[in-house]
Order: C-alpha cells, then structure tokens, then sequence
C-alpha cells in the first residue's frame, strides 16, 4: 500500500470530526452550529431535501464507513412516564446509558423545579472519595434539569456536609485531583466535563446495580 492510499481522505476526517461534535445536540442546535461556521467560513448550506430524515430535520452528513458510538439494537426507548421536568438533552443521555426514571428517582428528586442529590449514602471510604461522588452527581442533577452539568459551590458545599465528604482544610486538595472531571472554581461553578459526565454515567450504574 503506497502513503497516499494510506493517508484518509481529509474531507471523510472532517465529516467525522463535525458529526462527533454536533450529533447529540438539538435539531435547533445543530443547525445554529453549521450555519455560523457556514457564515464564518462565507459558504453556503444549501440542502436538498432527501438529505433530511424524518426525525425533526436532522441531517445525517455521516460519511461512507463511518460508525456512530456502539448502542444496543434490543435497548427499549423508555416512555415519558416520570421524565416530567427532565431536560431533553438528559432525555437522550438517559436512553444512551440505559439508565430510567424510577432507577434515578432513587438519587435525584425528579418531578421537581430544582432536581437535587437525594441518596441515602454516596460511594466512597474517605472524605477524598465521597466528595468525589458529590462533584459528579451534582452534575448529573443539574444536567438532568438544565441540559448543562453547571452546578454551583454552594450545592456541593450542602451536599458534602450532608454527607460527611466536606473537609475545609483540604478541599483544594481534594478538588485539584478532580481536575480531569470537573473544571471551574468557588467563584464561577463548576462543571463537568466530558470525562466527569462519562464518569459519573459509570458511578450511577455502578449505584442502580447495587439496588
């Protein structure tokens, strides 16, 4: 095989690259996306209408060979029932991770205006641990009302005493090690990020499994 049958194509890379990073977004989202890189770069988006599914709008610019994320073909898309007040962005997550309702309800106060961390105990054997479990899981209940896993210092503060994970004179420490999970500070929030809501995913089936 000689170097140029070796290199890919760089425009199926960059079909790639722009179908990973708006694929879980909004139908209205997508499209504020593509159409400000489209004015910023002066192209046109023009398309022909059999480049549309009939799911809303969405447009598939997935290219030849390229696979989305492994999902199990036999995972049943759960009903609306309980997802009253569930941002639609978690909606999906939900369905991705195979994660329902009545298994959440069990940790979030779900069917209210500000879902919050209601379990009875969180994972962990020092207060390093615990904490870390509280920074993810706030997460998880502000993505779940909001859409966006921002949540401030004060819902962790509250939370970490609530469940015994708050140490004052090293919680600086203990933060810096979550660095790779949640980004932010006291000052502005926090927020997780790709790798703390993937790990948080794991931590909150890892607590529906337990029961």
């Amino acid at each position: 095989m000689n170097a140029e049958q070796s290199e890919p194509d760089p425009e199926i890379a960059a079909i790639s690259a722009v179908y990973a990073a708006v694929r879980g977004l909004e139908p209205d989202a997508q499209g504020r996306v593509l159409k400000y890189v489209a004015s910023k770069l002066r192209i046109s988006l023009e398309l022909d209408e059999t480049d549309r599914d009939t799911r809303g709008g969405r447009v598939d610019d997935s290219p030849a060979g390229f696979q989305p994320p492994h999902t199990d073909a036999n995972h049943v898309q759960p009903s609306d029932e309980g997802l009253e007040g569930i941002s639609p962005a978690a909606k999906k997550w939900m369905t991705r991770s195979s994660l329902t309702a009545e298994e959440l309800s069990a940790i979030f106060s779900l069917g209210t205006d500000d879902i919050d961390l209601v379990a009875k105990k969180l994972p962990g054997s020092s207060k390093r641990e615990k904490l870390r479990s509280v920074f993810l899981l706030e997460g998880i209940a502000a993505f779940l009302g909001t859409g966006t896993a921002r949540f401030t210092h004060a819902k962790v503060k509250e939370a970490a005493l609530h469940y015994d994970a708050f140490d004052a004179g090293n919680f600086a420490v203990h933060f810096k090690t979550l660095s790779g999970e949640v980004s932010g500070d006291k000052g502005s929030g926090y927020l997780l990020t790709a790798r703390g809501l993937a790990s948080a995913t794991e931590l909150l089936k890892e607590l529906t499994a337990r029961g």
